[in-house]
């Protein structure tokens, strides 16, 4: 008598084996680009000299506690004057006697980066970290013919203009000066060239970080200064969080993102201890987003509320 063949159970054996092949090779991917970025564990004195523009709310103000709360030199910057005053302040009182300023600053305006950079340099006595932070988003999902040519402008000023602005300042202050300076980008959604059709020019100006990133470490090769490429993942923040406007991506962003003082703790020493150059750290990483899809039920509402399902019902966070 001939065998039994199960076609079904074979069939989900096969898809079985497939996927532990792909979430195998996600998994060394994710080791292979994490190895790229080395970091240096042993405590590190505290007084570095930061700059972190887009400071003064989200990842960039979360940043920029962690900084102090290790006895680092901060200034932060912002567009609104009277934000950075507001910042600078609740920061003061915070951590007292800490060496911490603001400046207003729009970064995709050359004067304003170069004014940034020389009072930074003026209150900090020097420059040991920048981290480019500030971007922009849009005010709306909406794909290419529906962005306005002014959200075009804002957005790549910001994201890209921005970018090179900051590093041609922070370049030029670190390799005059001789330090051993960092400058970090900070990567999006887009970065790694994955499609972003309700956000496209958001998408292309991170994609473009990732080519700057590269061109900047090449040039800087062989100096004390280096540079560094940052994804920080989802971060809930009102960058994110708006774009829950259905009950599938309310869900994802309760899946996968954090609370901006998470990730900056786990951050922040590691771009304290960076070494090398060229280095890319990723807080959100294929097995960490594999866990936490494994884990998916204790994460509803995190952030949002999962029980809209329309479109544009009004999501807000929780």
């Amino acid at each position: 008598m001939a065998p039994h063949f199960d076609l079904p159970s074979f069939g989900v054996g096969i898809l079985a084996q497939t996927a532990l092949l792909l979430v195998g090779r996600a998994i060394l991917s994710s080791l292979k680009t994490s190895a790229r970025f080395r970091a240096d564990n042993t405590p590190h004195p505290s007084g570095l000299k930061v700059v972190i523009t887009g400071g003064t709310r989200g990842l960039g103000l979360a940043l920029a506690r962690q900084f102090l709360a290790l006895g680092d030199d901060v200034v932060i910057c912002s567009r609104h004057a009277e934000a950075v005053e507001r910042t600078v302040s609740a920061l003061r009182d915070a951590f007292p006697g800490a060496v911490v300023a603001g400046v207003a600053c729009d970064v995709s305006v050359p004067e304003d980066v170069d004014r940034l950079g020389a009072e930074a340099q003026e209150i900090l006595g020097g420059i040991d970290i920048w981290v480019a932070n500030a971007a922009l988003r849009g005010l709306a999902r909406a794909d290419l013919v529906h962005t306005s040519p002014g959200d075009i402008q804002a957005i790549v000023g910001a994201n890209l203009t921005g970018s090179l602005l900051c590093a041609r300042t922070a370049l030029k202050i670190m390799s005059e000066s001789g330090c051993k300076g960092k400058f970090f980008l900070m990567a999006g959604r887009g970065s790694r060239g994955d499609a972003t059709p309700k956000n496209p020019v958001y998408g292309a100006t991170k994609q473009a970080l990732v080519q700057l990133s590269a061109s900047l470490a090449a040039s800087v090769q062989g100096s004390p200064v280096s540079v560094h490429l940052v994804s920080p993942g989802m971060v809930a923040t009102d960058l994110l969080l708006p774009l829950a406007d259905t009950a599938k991506s309310a869900r994802l962003i309760n899946i996968l993102a954090e609370e901006p003082e998470t990730v900056a703790g786990w951050l922040v020493p590691r771009l304290r201890g960076a070494t090398g150059n060229g280095g890319y750290l990723q807080y959100l990483t294929i097995p960490g987003a594999l866990f936490r899809f494994a884990t998916a039920g204790r994460r509803r509402n995190r952030f949002v509320s999962e029980s809209q399902s329309r479109v544009g019902a009004g999501f807000t966070r929780i």
